[in-house]
């Protein structure tokens, strides 16, 4: 199995808030392709720091984690969503993870 995990920011690179409303809807296509998903809270979201083009960001973003096989498509899956919240959310780059795990 693998765990993938998106980090969202919450705000565009201009520094205005992203609309709730896209949140909604990257939550809803992922359960509806998924079946589950894990959100951290958006009132108490992590914070990273990141440096492009010599300047420095510090975004306040949310952890989106996925729980699933570990197969092409998932994989697929993935590099085509990062793809469409880069666009999306208008952003340089949006970080996934992915991670082998053993459920007990």
């Amino acid at each position: 199995m693998k765990k993938y995990e998106i980090y969202l920011p919450l705000k565009y690179n201009d520094g205005k808030e992203i609309e709730p409303e896209k949140f909604k809807q990257i939550r809803e296509e992922l359960i509806a392709v998924f079946g589950a998903i894990t959100v951290s809270s958006l009132s108490a979201p992590f914070q990273g720091t990141w440096s492009y083009g010599g300047v420095e960001f510090i975004d306040d973003i949310i952890r989106v984690e996925i729980i699933t096989a570990a197969d092409l498509t998932s994989n697929r899956f993935f590099r085509q969503l990062k793809g469409r919240l880069k666009r999306q959310l208008r952003q340089f780059d949006i970080l996934i993870t992915v991670q082998d795990i053993r459920t007990i």
